[in-house]
């Protein structure tokens, strides 16, 4: 990563630690709901009527006008912040390989995270597991996004203004 003034650290270091804890917080609602189980999620997109032991005695089928509502978000919001946080990942000096494998296993993440709901409700509940990879893959893709500019950023010396581009 380019040597960057302290104030710039200190922006992209909060920025980085903010996107953490909102990716925390999105596992933890989908853990509140699913318990990363494959059977407690299947019942949150196609529902059951039995109880499930986790509070919920009954719940309802995802209609495909909630799932819609649910996933047109997320399908623009989730490649954005992904995109954003590669672009920061790119400017470190960390090796290629490292960030390729970051780069191609976020993506491998979205698609899994994106395609899940609609494949558990009209293809198959198998594709639960895949949903809940996708958060598994997703965590390990913020780590690297979060720790790996942090680690370099902060172990340069700090630049003077007409140093750097960014």
């Amino acid at each position: 990563m380019p040597a960057l003034t302290l104030s710039k650290k200190i922006f992209i270091t909060f920025f980085l630690v903010a996107m953490g804890t909102a990716f925390f917080f999105s596992c933890l609602n989908s853990y509140d709901r699913t318990h990363f189980s494959p059977v407690q999620t299947g019942h949150h997109y196609k529902g059951s009527a039995e109880n499930q032991g986790y509070g919920e005695e009954f719940s309802y089928p995802m209609l495909y006008g909630e799932v819609i509502e649910v996933m047109h978000v997320h399908a623009f919001l989730i490649p954005l912040i992904i995109f954003v946080m590669s672009r920061i990942l790119s400017m470190t000096k960390a090796g290629e390989g490292i960030k390729i494998t970051v780069y191609v296993s976020a993506f491998i993440g979205v698609i899994l995270n994106l395609s899940g709901p609609y494949l558990i409700i009209y293809a198959s509940e198998i594709f639960t597991i895949s949903l809940i990879a996708s958060y598994i893959i997703l965590g390990s893709c913020f780590i690297a996004f979060i720790s790996l500019p942090i680690c370099k950023m902060w172990s340069r010396k700090p630049a003077e203004e007409s140093d750097y581009w960014l």
